[in-house]
């Protein structure tokens, strides 16, 4: 999504990342409606209590996705994948506090510091510097952390499809609000003159139909894991996006402070996600052996029992 939105932004020159969003949104509400009236799937109602239950959620997914295609539209594919690096930390910082998980610690903490250092050593040896986008870019980790929290807080009575619809019916009239009072971008789209091309076409509707799928996928990882999982399992689609970012579009100006930045970033982000997983699989052996004891535990009191039974029995019999 990255590059299919960069690749719209600066080869078709399309520099309108309010109505892209309006769009995706659009899209997900009317294949849910078409898939439900073909009866393919059903279509998930929405009540007052769920508006008001994921109205908070919506209003920081639309931000965190319009700063984000808004630093994406300034900033190089590498940088921009470096900056989004930064949510990972955030969302373990911020979950002790929205959903009341555990503290930091010393090893997972290290990781934390380093990534942010290479985010920072990055923008040092960043010669094309752009500091408004760099801001930009660091509201949208904001918003994506705490949009990914308080999905996971919100939906745990719900499944994915039905979180992303009802997202999706929230977020809709919030991105029309700020697209009509707050930019001018609709006489941008109305004057837009690349509308024959066939490159506008194929970027336009991959963009689509791609942030659709990505917005599937990302509720259905925090539904089926957490919202931490979800902000640190790409961490190897990032080292790729890392790579061809560099040399694609406008290309990065290469020197030691944006390979350190970049390399530092990246192992601290591996090595984020290695720790947490396996502390989720030790916290997952521990419990299922807890659960093999208590059952053991439990035949085992219930085969005594039988034994004790049989033996009254047995001496009842001998009695008679």
């Amino acid at each position: 999504m990255a590059f299919l939105n960069k690749a719209l932004f600066e080869i078709s020159n399309f520099q309108n990342s309010l109505f892209v969003v309006f769009i995706q949104l659009l899209f997900i509400i009317l294949s849910f409606q078409i898939l439900g009236y073909i009866h393919v799937m059903h279509i998930p109602v929405m009540t007052k209590n769920d508006f008001y239950t994921f109205l908070v959620p919506s209003i920081f997914y639309s931000l965190s996705t319009i700063l984000s295609l808004q630093a994406l539209m300034k900033l190089n594919v590498a940088i921009y994948v470096v900056i989004k690096r930064c949510t990972p930390a955030l969302t373990f910082l911020l979950q002790s506090i929205i959903l009341k998980k555990k503290k930091l610690d010393l090893k997972t903490g290290l990781c934390v510091l380093a990534m942010t250092s290479g985010a920072v050593i990055t923008s040092i040896g960043d010669l094309t510097f752009h500091l408004e986008s760099y801001i930009i870019g660091s509201l949208s980790v904001i918003f994506q952390s705490l949009y990914l929290l308080t999905v996971q807080r919100c939906s745990e009575q719900k499944t994915s499809s039905e979180v992303l619809y009802i997202n999706s019916l929230v977020s809709l009239p919030i991105v029309s609000i700020i697209l009509l009072i707050f930019s001018d971008e609709l006489s941008n789209v109305q004057s837009y003159n690349g509308y024959k091309t066939f490159s506008f076409w194929l970027y336009f509707l991959s963009s689509t139909f791609g942030g659709g799928l990505l917005n599937g996928a990302t509720f259905w990882c925090i539904m089926k894991n957490s919202a931490l999982t979800t902000s640190v399992i790409g961490v190897l689609k990032s080292i790729l996006q890392v790579f061809f970012g560099l040399f694609v579009f406008d290309r990065l100006s290469i020197n030691t402070n944006t390979i350190i930045g970049i390399v530092l970033s990246l192992l601290a982000g591996t090595m984020f996600s290695y720790f947490e997983y396996t502390s989720k699989h030790k916290k997952s052996f521990t419990s299922t052996n807890h659960i093999d004891y208590e059952q053991q535990n439990h035949q085992s009191t219930n085969l005594s029992f039988d034994t004790q039974e049989i033996a009254t029995n047995s001496e009842k019999e001998t009695l008679k």
